[in-house]
């Protein structure tokens, strides 16, 4: 496979050509499971026939390191060979230390050495998420954390975490499909994160409710409330409304991002650095970006104060209604809202964007249009992506339908603009050709005839392949242009596969 490395804004291949990743996550958080994905090599295939070039592949802290400086390598050999089955698919993986309310005492991460709660309680929602507002045991680990305190063995915790990542990074350097490190899934600020709910709820308060003095106790009890906490997300479909409260909760969130997570990743980045030189670093934003405020995340440094090269920025996105089956105030705009600002950092960043985490969906009808929304979204942004989640039962939902869509794995030169119709399952292409492969897959290239390939402008040559992967009706179409502006548009009806026609 080929090497990849970043150019401005562009993800490209050692050709120069212009990548689009487009995958899924496949995470295990189960401890009786081993934190491993029971799994063959049938379901990385499977993945390939879907048109999935990269996989986010989850580890676990705990799983890693069981005891203080003690690295389970049995494990991380389970990881190593679902790696290895993805680099046998011509899939890419970038590796996810994961984490949900920080510990495996409380969700998945930490072992139970790093989890310093100080005896505090644990207290639970009606949602896994709810303990991050509610629980104290969760937010003193946190605090714990971000604050480099010794553990048993008189080391700090994030010194732990960095040589952990060091040792992974080692132990992974044989793995050429290996394409880069998500240092920390959804870092939570701890207890700094009461103030930046604080804001939203207050700001929400006195726009929605007219309380000109906010009780903050007693908004909060609202909030843990099932009927009443819907009535406060009808209330934010008003999009004025939301950015407003995303607005209030901006400074504290920022302020996390600049002081705590950029030197935490600094710490995290020399130490894998020491080992890969040139995989890409995945920024990851803190938990509230998800729902659109604004990151302040810098860009990872060397200790020399430069700039460290081969960055993505690696934000998620989710509605509000995530993890839920309200999918009756699913709001679209609020959705569009958060892409648009993490586009705006983006262009702060002067990165490319994979987006980690999107979707979480169920198997309720309505995701299927709802994850071609969001499909729209990346073509527009020309962004790469993970799904969340690849779980048992994936295969046969709706929303797996629309995720299997065509777009160019590879372009010869500058990707434009690309645009998939589901309906037509017709592909346009736009592209500033250098002369190499463009790779696109589609669902039914083998039903697709090369000599229904066109080229038209000034002297346009191409030569065109169809290639059908094993035992599939889906593969890639290859088409190698002369140099000049290309807009290659796919045709494959459902009733007949036919054209592939190639206009300047």
């Amino acid at each position: 496979m080929k090497k990849l490395s970043i150019n401005g804004q562009r993800i490209v291949n050692e050709d120069g050509s212009h990548v689009i990743l487009s995958g899924v996550n496949l995470v295990c958080k189960s401890k009786a499971l081993g934190y491993v994905e029971p799994c063959d090599e049938s379901l990385f295939e499977w993945f390939q026939q879907q048109g999935f070039n990269v996989i986010r592949l989850g580890l676990i802290w705990d799983g890693v390191e069981p005891e203080p400086g003690h690295y389970d390598d049995a494990y991380l050999g389970r990881i190593k060979q679902q790696v290895r089955w993805a680099a046998q698919h011509q899939i890419y993986v970038y590796l996810d230390m994961h984490q949900d309310l920080y510990s495996q005492q409380f969700g998945d991460g930490a072992p139970e050495w790093a989890t310093l709660t100080d005896d505090l309680p644990h207290v639970t929602g009606d949602m896994w998420s709810d303990a991050y507002l509610s629980s104290p045991a969760v937010n003193r680990a946190l605090d714990h954390f971000w604050q480099n305190t010794p553990a048993v063995d008189g080391i700090g915790l994030q010194d732990h975490y960095a040589a952990m990542w060091k040792h992974v990074a080692s132990y992974f350097a044989d793995c050429p499909n290996i394409i880069g490190y998500d240092m920390m899934n959804e870092p939570y600020p701890g207890s700094s994160g009461q103030q930046v709910f604080g804001a939203m709820i207050a700001a929400y308060a006195q726009n929605v409710m007219g309380m000109n003095e906010v009780d903050m106790d007693q908004l909060a009890t609202l909030w843990f409330d099932e009927e009443k906490k819907q009535e406060i997300l009808h209330g934010m479909a008003d999009m004025d409304i939301y950015r407003v409260l995303m607005e209030h909760a901006q400074e504290t969130a920022q302020a996390f991002d600049r002081e705590v997570i950029t030197p935490f990743f600094n710490k995290i980045a020399e130490s894998i650095r020491t080992v890969d030189p040139d995989g890409f670093l995945m920024l990851e934003t803190n938990y509230f970006t998800n729902m659109g405020v604004e990151s302040g995340l810098e860009l990872v440094q060397n200790p020399d104060g430069t700039i460290a090269h081969h960055q993505v920025y690696t934000p998620h996105g989710y509605d509000l209604v995530v993890d839920t089956d309200h999918y009756e105030i699913y709001n679209q705009e609020r959705v569009d809202f958060i892409f648009a600002t993490h586009r705006k950092v983006q262009n702060r960043l002067n990165v490319p964007v994979l987006i980690g985490e999107w979707g979480a969906f169920n198997g309720n009808p309505a995701t299927y249009e709802l994850t071609k929304a969001v499909n729209s979204i990346f073509e527009q942004y020309l962004w790469s992506n993970t799904f969340w989640c690849w779980f048992e039962g994936f295969q046969n939902t709706p929303f797996a339908k629309a995720l299997r869509r065509g777009f160019p794995h590879t372009t010869g030169g500058v990707l434009s603009g690309y645009q998939y119709d589901y309906d037509t399952e017709r592909i346009k292409v736009e592209y500033i050709s250098s002369g190499g492969e463009t790779l696109i897959y589609h669902p039914h290239a083998a039903l697709i005839r090369a000599e229904d390939v066109r080229v038209q402008g000034a002297g346009a040559v191409c030569q065109i392949e169809i290639r059908p992967y094993y035992n599939s009706e889906a593969g890639l179409i290859a088409v190698r242009a002369e140099k000049g502006e290309r807009i290659i548009t796919v045709i494959a009806g459902s009733s007949r596969g036919r054209a592939v026609d190639t206009m300047y």
